[in-house]
């Protein structure tokens, strides 16, 4: 059996003018993250990494704090996320009137309702109800799925692979494997912790999850105070 190794990207830079960019905080978790895998003594025959900056970013703290070379990865563009600026810009155009809407217009460094308009957006989202969005619901699970494949398609007696994502694309991911309902997804998304793992056992023909969402590098009384979300 080949295991999968798929981690959420550390935090990003929430309410700057470029989120795509990992926070201060957001390197050292990744570095923290290679620390703990480089002493546990886990090693990767493959990189894979979203096309995104912050991805690309956590795998290079990563390798940093395990003392690898992570030049050599794989991108595979099916693991980003989702647009969720222009999706609600788009949910703007039909639900103006929104009071939630409204709030985080006005306001958008109010994080607590930002992620209140988020989970509204995405049910409305999987139930291909805001017109003109720049990525269907359907055509974001299907690159997904791709990903998924792609992945399952490298399984080799012992391979280990590690593969960093976002949280809307690792919850559908996990949600692919588990056969969860389309509108359950994203209930896996919004509990998503940055550099959490998900861990997987697979072959060429099935895939089972075996961890979700862990941060053993930050799961102490000393560290707890560094498991974030966004």
């Amino acid at each position: 059996m080949s295991e999968l190794y798929l981690v959420r990207h550390a935090q990003a830079s929430f309410g700057a003018a470029n989120y795509d960019q990992l926070s201060g905080l957001g390197h050292q978790q990744s570095r923290w993250l290679g620390e703990h895998l480089g002493n546990r003594g886990i090693s990767f025959d493959t990189l894979v990494v979203g096309d995104m900056n912050r991805h690309h970013q956590t795998l290079d703290g990563i390798c940093v704090g395990m003392g690898i070379d992570g030049s050599n990865r794989l991108v595979l563009p099916g693991l980003n996320e989702y647009n969720f600026t222009e999706m609600t810009e788009a949910y703007g155009l039909t639900y103006g009137d929104d009071p939630l809407y409204q709030q985080i217009a006005a306001d958008p460094s109010d994080q607590k309702n930002y992620y209140r308009l988020l989970r509204k957006v995405l049910t409305v989202w999987t139930q291909d109800g805001i017109p003109d969005v720049p990525e269907t619901w359907v055509d974001f699970k299907t690159r997904v799925n791709d990903s998924q494949q792609r992945i399952q398609a490298m399984a080799d007696s012992g391979k280990s692979i590690l593969a960093i994502g976002s949280g809307g694309s690792i919850s559908t991911f996990v949600g692919l494997v588990l056969g969860i309902p389309d509108e359950n997804i994203f209930d896996l998304n919004l509990q998503y912790k940055n550099t959490a793992i998900s861990h997987f056992f697979f072959n060429a023909q099935k895939m089972n999850l075996s961890g979700f969402n862990g941060v053993p590098h930050l799961d102490t009384n000393k560290m707890e105070e560094f498991i974030t979300y966004g």
